[in-house]
């Protein structure tokens, strides 16, 4: 049995522009944190070592940090979820976003 929600949409109401608006900030979020992975050294320098005379190598794990958060924040919203879903994005960058995948396996299998 598939379980479809009727939503209504009101396009005069300002909620329903404010959480369009934030949905779309959050998916564009994602986007500039993807772009930013793309560039981000793989190490920063840490701590002063006084045995090798150089700067401590440091994982950095920061960028891809910021993009599961980007990722978990979209998942937890309703209309960045449904935006992905009626632009059929699954993924941003290199991170699917599983919410997405099974609306749109859903809507594949009710299509079929």
């Amino acid at each position: 049995m598939i379980h479809r929600n009727n939503i209504t949409i009101d396009g005069g109401s300002a909620e329903y522009w404010r959480n369009r608006k934030q949905g779309f900030r959050l998916i564009r979020e994602a986007e500039l944190a993807a772009e930013r992975l793309e560039t981000a050294p793989m190490y920063i320098a840490g701590r002063w070592d006084d045995d090798y005379g150089d700067y401590e190598p440091i994982e950095n794990l920061g960028p891809w940090e910021r993009m599961d958060d980007a990722i978990r924040a979209i998942a937890a919203d309703e209309t960045a979820l449904s935006i992905l879903v009626a632009q059929r994005r699954p993924k941003i960058g290199d991170w699917e976003i599983g919410a997405v995948i099974r609306a749109l396996e859903q809507q594949t299998e009710a299509a079929g």
